[in-house]
């Protein structure tokens, strides 16, 4: 038989005590740690060392150790840790802070328990205990409270039920939604009392279904307590276990009302309905609306053919009295001009000149009123071709003036070749014809691709379309830029008939040239300063 040794007589017991204590420490998880609060120098273990985040090293000072508390903690750490020192006190110290590790930087949270031991006078001499990480446990409670948030602040329905259909929590919204009172006791509140009778068979069959496969997803209506109003929710059920037996202890349950939905799809109802009784009377509306329209164009089509008559006229029994009145006129002044006075002779003047003015304004009259009626001759064109041509129609007016033309090549456009020549004249004449006295015109003429950003800035152009820019730029004597649109209407004028030459239709041939092009007008100027006319027409591709 083994003989028993007494403590007090085998120092090998302690020793043996000392290791099944450490053992038991490093299975907890636990650190050790002493402390001299006279001196304030602390001893502690490597397992203390590590939950600090220390790699290796010694002791420490108690204040060197607060530095690493995290900084929201430390203060109450310093206070508990005064009071548990103070006198008369229990001596009994429990905290749970955060520390910053000092050679890793890891954040942890940590649980110090600790005993202070006093000597005769009161004084603490000793101050030991144990440090234990709980950081798992911390995150662990975060998180619970982060999904407890969420839950309390859900919009929805969100309970659970004990197995006994007895409810034992009921978020606030879910409250409100079915009137239940902050101050009622709903553990004593059984789940049928939220249903009608009717349809609370319909639960029951869900609770079944439930049973059977631990989750149920579905439609159900259920009673406000105060109201009875019925209401309907999409339900989501799931069963809850018990985490170690995996026993049920009950359910959970998310609810959406579904009111908004259910009144949108009355009021998309009754806009059908409405719409069903008024499809006759729709029908009506566009047969009328298409008899109008077709009347419209058949209007359409004679306004046409009018203006096809007057351009028939214009161009033949308008222009012919016009021929005879300057040919006639013209005779007078040859054979009979030593034979008349000094007013008749001006008055014969006046004759002509008023016969050859009305034979322009008719011409450019029936220019304008062409323009919108030749779709069918749009095809490619060479803009700087066409200008070519124009300058050598324009020459004699060019070498008159002294004028300089400088163009840097024009880009491609679909258009009609006629409308193009008629635009680069009337615009290069204007250039020529409104230049400053005794100042030899120059005129630049450029163009550029568009930005999508710049054709953006024009509501008149189509997305998706390539744009040429045309700048006539001229050192002329401009206009007040009040004028800028003015000068595009037909028959206005800025400048008398006895200072500048002109019918007024040009500038509004122009623009309904280039609109019948899809493309944009205008014109940029300073009185004294010249004038800029850009013209924006859709790119050839």
């Amino acid at each position: 038989m083994k003989e028993r040794r007494e403590p007090a007589q085998d120092p090998a017991f302690y020793k043996e005590d000392n290791e099944w204590m450490r053992f038991a420490l490093l299975s907890a998880g636990l650190g050790i740690w002493d402390m001299d609060p006279v001196k304030g120098t602390i001893s502690w273990d490597d397992r203390c060392r590590e939950l600090c985040g220390f790699a290796s090293g010694g002791d420490i000072t108690y204040e060197e150790l607060l530095q690493y508390v995290h900084p929201d903690d430390r203060p109450s750490v310093i206070e508990a840790i005064a009071a548990t020192l103070r006198k008369k006190s229990t001596g009994k110290y429990q905290a749970r802070f955060r520390t910053i590790g000092a050679d890793d930087g890891k954040l942890r949270w940590l649980h110090c328990m600790g005993t202070a031991y006093f000597n005769a006078e009161g004084v603490a001499y000793r101050f030991a205990g144990a440090l234990q990480d709980i950081t798992p446990e911390m995150k662990a409670q975060e998180l619970q409270q982060v999904l407890f948030s969420l839950v309390e602040n859900s919009q929805d329905f969100m309970g659970t039920a004990d197995t006994s259909n007895k409810f034992y929590y009921i978020n606030p919204h879910g409250r409100e939604l079915l009137g239940i009172s902050p101050d009622t006791d709903i553990t004593q509140l059984p789940t049928s009392a939220v249903y009608s009778p009717e349809d609370f068979k319909t639960a029951e069959v869900a609770y079944q279904e439930l049973a059977k496969n631990g989750k149920w997803s579905g439609i159900l209506h259920l009673q406000h307590l105060t109201t009875k109003e019925r209401i309907p929710f999409r339900a989501h059920f799931a069963e809850i276990a018990d985490p170690v037996s995996g026993k049920v202890i009950g359910r959970g349950a998310s609810l959406h009302d579904l009111r908004v939905e259910v009144n949108a799809q009355k009021e998309q109802q009754k806009l059908l309905a409405l719409l069903m009784d008024n499809e006759q009377e729709l029908e009506r509306l566009v047969e009328i609306r298409t008899s109008e329209l077709k009347k419209a164009n058949i209007d359409l089509n004679i306004v046409n053919q009018n203006l096809e008559q007057f351009a028939y006229v214009a161009s033949h029994d308008l222009q012919e009295p016009l021929r005879k009145i300057n040919m006639f006129s013209a005779l007078l002044q040859d054979k009979y001009r030593d034979q008349l006075n000094e007013n008749g002779v001006r008055n014969l003047d006046i004759i002509r000149n008023a016969a050859t003015r009305m034979t322009t304004l008719i011409q450019d009259l029936l220019a304008f009123s062409r323009v919108s009626r030749q779709d069918h001759l749009f095809e490619k064109i060479d803009l700087q071709k066409v200008l070519q041509q124009v300058l050598v129609d324009v020459d004699v007016l060019i070498q008159q003036k002294n004028a300089s033309i400088i163009t840097d090549g024009l880009c491609m456009i679909i258009g009609i070749p006629l409308h193009m020549n008629q635009l680069f004249q009337n615009l290069l004449s204007n250039a020529l014809k409104f230049s400053r006295k005794e100042v030899p015109p120059v005129i630049e003429i450029s163009s550029r691709l568009l930005e999508q950003g710049e054709i953006d800035s024009h509501p008149q152009l189509q997305n998706g379309t390539a744009y040429c820019e045309i700048r006539i730029k001229d050192n002329g004597i401009g206009f007040a830029p009040a004028y800028a649109k003015k000068i595009f209407v037909i028959f206005q004028r800025l400048h008398g008939r006895g200072e500048y030459e002109g019918s007024g239709i040009g500038l509004a041939l122009c623009q309904k040239i280039v609109i019948a092009h899809h493309g944009v007008i205008y014109a940029e100027s300073e009185e004294g300063q010249g004038a800029t006319f850009v013209v924006i027409l859709p790119l050839a591709t």
